[in-house]
């Protein structure tokens, strides 16, 4: 994302209802869409003379489809759905535009909001967000030279509960965003004793108004005591970055490269932006508002590669980019509109 000279490339997805999510791959060579017509469609985006040919079309799910992942190429050319029929389906290309369902997770009583793979240095980790107020995170047992579809699936629930006991809703009322943090510590790139990937961490929004970080599995000397002597996998909440005036629709984990802290954007349904940053994991955090009041609801927030540019999708039919300045604010750079 830039301040300015941004091209424009438009595809006519050929979907008959309303589009709820569009990404691109690793590469950003191909574009895989949702609607809530029930298909996912993946099209050609590279730039070519074929930029915009539509080459699968992926029938899975019973009802609206509201978010699209694709896994790390690692992997293969593995694509996540999730949606209002409860589902989760992970896709695996099995040939060249044939796609095939490698796994499916219908454990959620209610609508699946979004889905998210966790950085490519931990494995083959699926999170999932549910109206139902729980997160789930998948993960796939593969074996060297095991295929995806032949891999082994476990689930864990994001749970503030100690394991063993009745696991509580990681949001009440509804989750409806999840995010990962980045695989590298805050300090990294100045302390070198810390270029270790630190445990796995998300950030949840939900319909609670609340925006929480959880770790898995944190070291016995900083667990909660109920936590201290389990060896099962198990989530715990870390801290509570900021509490919205409404829903909160959207949460995102800046990248950590080049960043000397943590960064973590927050998007509501009482439109209003919100950035938590952090100089560590054991730090309080610092919170302020992007901009003013949006025109409408904030439907997504999403960081550049570098982190320092803040792409905002609201009600109002805009998409804004902010950039972080000196004084600690953010400024308004960029706006595209809607053209229809």
């Amino acid at each position: 994302a830039g301040s300015g000279g941004v091209g424009e490339q438009v595809i006519d997805t050929g979907h008959a209802e309303m589009i709820h999510d569009a990404q691109l791959d690793f590469y950003g060579k191909r574009l895989a869409t949702c609607s809530s017509d029930r298909s996912v469609r993946i099209f050609t985006a590279d730039g070519s003379g074929a930029a915009g040919a539509l080459e699968a079309e992926l029938l899975g799910h019973d009802g609206p489809v509201w978010q699209v992942c694709w896994a790390h190429p690692r992997f293969g050319s593995v694509l996540a759905t999730c949606g209002f029929d409860a589902r989760v389906i992970v896709w695996k290309e099995a040939s060249p535009r044939v796609w095939r369902k490698a796994y499916e997770y219908t454990w959620h009583a209610t609508s699946v909001n979004s889905v998210a793979f966790a950085p490519v240095q931990y494995g083959l980790h699926l999170a999932c967000a549910s109206a139902d107020g729980y997160v789930s995170v998948l993960s796939a047992s593969l074996a060297p030279g095991q295929s995806l579809e032949a891999a082994s699936w476990s689930a864990v629930r994001i749970s503030g509960a100690a394991p063993g006991s009745e696991i509580m809703p990681t949001h009440a009322l509804g989750a409806n965003s999840v995010s990962w943090a980045p695989p590298v510590a805050s300090n990294a790139l100045t302390n070198p004793a810390n270029a270790a990937p630190p445990p796995m961490r998300v950030v949840t929004g939900g319909c609670d108004r609340s925006v929480r970080v959880w770790v898995l599995n944190p070291p016995s000397s900083t667990a909660p005591k109920q936590h201290q002597h389990s060896t099962e996998p198990h989530w715990v909440a870390d801290s509570e970055v900021c509490v919205h005036d409404d829903w909160v629709r959207s949460v995102a984990w800046a990248p950590g490269i080049g960043l000397e802290g943590e960064v973590i954007a927050s998007g509501g349904q009482d439109r209003v932006v919100r950035v938590g940053t952090r100089s560590g994991p054991h730090e309080a955090w610092k919170v302020v508002k992007v901009g003013d009041v949006f025109e409408g609801p904030v439907w997504s927030v999403s960081w550049s590669l570098s982190g320092n540019v803040l792409g905002v999708a609201s009600g109002d039919d805009k998409v804004s980019l902010w950039k972080l300045q000196l004084d600690g604010s953010w400024k308004n750079v960029s706006d595209v509109m809607s053209s229809h």
